[in-house]
């Protein structure tokens, strides 16, 4: 199933993560994507494991061509945090992939994001899955960059726009905010264009995976099928649900028909004690000349067609 009539050129910015692998698996499958190069982030994991899990999966999908550039190790001012006791102590929940032979490009994230932005300008669309770090470094080194890609659509905030809009991290903030607000308050703030795949979609049961599809999987029995079991497997057991947190933004990139979405302006929290990380979405329709709006917030998904898209690319493909 292709969705559009030309193909996009992105750069993929991840902290793999179970969800991250199954974006990576999901982009990879995607004809209408041209995957120029991944970038690793710290935030779910460390940055090694982050960097040798890209690279593990990039090799089980045979993807040996697409080159891995390591980024930040930490947030830009504060101590690295990560989301272990959910992805496992490896960051791949509990599959266990051959140590890669596959090694990392010698640019580094930050170089390998501004030399794409000034070969491809509006061709490129950035992705970013995990913490904004290695994005938010880009536009401070080359701020030129802001206006020469097509845009950036992150996997990223809470904006309390839909009921399902709520933190994960902390009352009212997803991960990969606040894990690096100030990161995220750079790129918000920077005027480049962005499309937010947001906990107010991403945690609504209609696009979640849920135990009796994680058991259709499971009878696929195809090496993909395999794989995303092993990934998934224990937070179905614990949770009895898995939000496609990652994938869902991927897919957003694959088809633009495929959400809804409400442009807002969204400013990050990043010295509240119990809202450190919280996108304070702005409503108030005085503000708008003062304060105009700088994020296109998905509000809502075809669930039907994204899940459609999941199975058949991911598991079956």
């Amino acid at each position: 199933m292709l969705f559009d009539s030309y193909m996009k050129h992105v750069i993929i910015d991840t902290d793999p993560g179970v969800d991250d692998a199954l974006a990576l698996m999901l982009a990879i499958s995607s004809p209408e994507l041209a995957v120029e190069a991944l970038t690793t982030v710290s935030g779910n994991v460390s940055l090694e494991k982050t960097s040798r899990n890209a690279l593990q999966i990039l090799e089980y999908m045979g993807s040996d061509d697409i080159p891995v550039s390591a980024g930040a190790d930490r947030p830009l001012i504060r101590k690295q945090r990560d989301a272990s006791e959910f992805h496992g102590k490896t960051g791949l929940g509990e599959a266990i992939l051959p140590e890669p032979t596959l090694r990392l490009s010698a640019r580094s994230a930050v170089q390998t994001i501004a030399e794409s932005a000034q070969k491809l300008g509006k061709e490129l669309t950035l992705v970013a899955l995990g913490p904004l770090t290695n994005i938010a470094t880009a536009i401070i080194v080359r701020p030129s960059i802001v206006d020469q890609i097509s845009g950036l659509v992150i996997m990223g905030g809470a904006y309390n726009i839909t009921p399902y809009g709520m933190g994960n991290a902390n009352a009212v903030a997803e991960f990969n905010v606040w894990h690096d607000p100030e990161a995220a308050k750079i790129v918000f703030d920077s005027g480049i264009p962005i499309t937010a795949v947001g906990l107010d979609v991403t945690t609504d049961p209609k696009n979640r995976l849920t135990p009796e599809r994680y058991r259709e999987i499971q009878k696929t029995g195809s090496r993909k099928a395999r794989l995303v079991c092993d990934l998934c497997g224990g937070s179905i057991r614990r949770y009895s649900r898995f939000s496609l947190h990652d994938p869902l933004a991927v897919a957003a990139v694959v088809d633009t028909e495929l959400v809804e979405t409400e442009r807002h302006r969204v400013d990050v929290e990043t010295k509240g004690e119990l809202t450190l990380g919280m996108t304070v979405v702005d409503r108030r329709n005085h503000r708008k000349e003062e304060a105009p709006a700088n994020v296109d917030i998905c509000v809502a998904v075809d669930s039907e067609r994204f899940l459609e898209m999941f199975m058949e690319r991911i598991v079956c493909g």
